[in-house]
């Protein structure tokens, strides 16, 4: 194959990048002031994949801001409005947990280098904000005489599989299920799918998904547990959940069961790289 004819629209080296905040504080302003920040910009640029807004407990009547800073200047760049939740007529029997408030923005926003991405909150209410970001950068120009540089044209990714396998019983504890690779030669982690299933009949409940930094776990997903009979004939319940998410390297994915009820985890992902760094 000749060098100009090369197929190849995209040989950037792509490296997952998440942001984590939490914000509590009331902050009423549109102009940037006292907000927190979620995710900096790589060296060439961020691709903001999606944003996760998680409420940590109930929630009134409010608004979380979004703001993009260039590094001396910010802008308020969206608001999302925060309902009362949840909302029940009348106190159920037995007593229904019901999903804090929950929603996922999703675009592919890029973010100049040093860019920031910041959040607030209208209330003194506490949510977590998760940003799945992708850093790129393009690698060396290398000229191998008398070959063109067709492998710099098509430095294709190379994906390896990353299967996450684990169970949870307790309440309320959580237990890891989900590994990003922590390989220096790993560009990051990506989480296709979760799929959960009940080793036992269940009651109604929740199963809550954490995603941990290192630091400590931040909430960002909860999915409510039906009442169901398991049987030698009826299958335990089993819910698939597409996650699609980048996950930075050495970043863990965890699980926890509200009561304690049996749920086995197999998360389908993969780790990637590329040959040309």
């Amino acid at each position: 194959m000749q060098q100009n004819q090369c197929n190849c629209n995209d040989y950037s080296l792509q490296t997952a990048n998440t942001g984590i905040a939490t914000i509590t504080n009331a902050n009423p302003l549109l102009n940037g002031s006292g907000t927190t920040l979620v995710l900096t910009g790589g060296l060439s640029g961020t691709i903001i994949k999606q944003v996760i807004i998680k409420a940590i407990g109930q929630v009134t009547k409010g608004m979380v801001r979004l703001f993009i800073s260039d590094g001396t200047n910010v802008s308020l760049f969206k608001e999302v409005q925060v309902p009362t939740t949840p909302y029940q007529q009348s106190t159920a029997t037995p007593p229904l947990v019901l999903p804090t408030f929950e929603l996922v923005l999703k675009g592919d926003f890029k973010l100049l280098s040093a860019g920031k991405l910041l959040a607030s909150t209208q209330n003194g209410e506490s949510f977590n904000i998760i940003a799945e970001g992708l850093d790129w950068k393009y690698p060396a120009l290398v000229q191998i005489p008398p070959l063109p540089p067709l492998q710099t044209c098509c430095n294709f990714v190379q994906e390896i599989a990353n299967t996450g396998v684990n169970t949870i019983s307790t309440a309320s504890s959580i237990k890891d299920i989900f590994t990003a690779s922590s390989l220096a030669t790993s560009n990051g982690s990506y989480v296709k799918t979760i799929t959960m299933k009940a080793l036992q009949s269940t009651n109604l409940g929740m199963v809550r998904f954490y995603i941990n930094d290192g630091t400590g776990y931040y909430l960002f997903k909860e999915i409510m547990i039906p009442e169901t009979i398991q049987s030698g004939f009826e299958p335990a319940y089993k819910q698939v959940i597409e996650l699609g998410f980048s996950l930075q390297n050495g970043y863990k994915i965890g699980a926890a069961t509200e009561i304690g009820q049996a749920f086995a985890f197999t998360v389908e992902g993969w780790d990637w790289t590329y040959p040309i760094a």
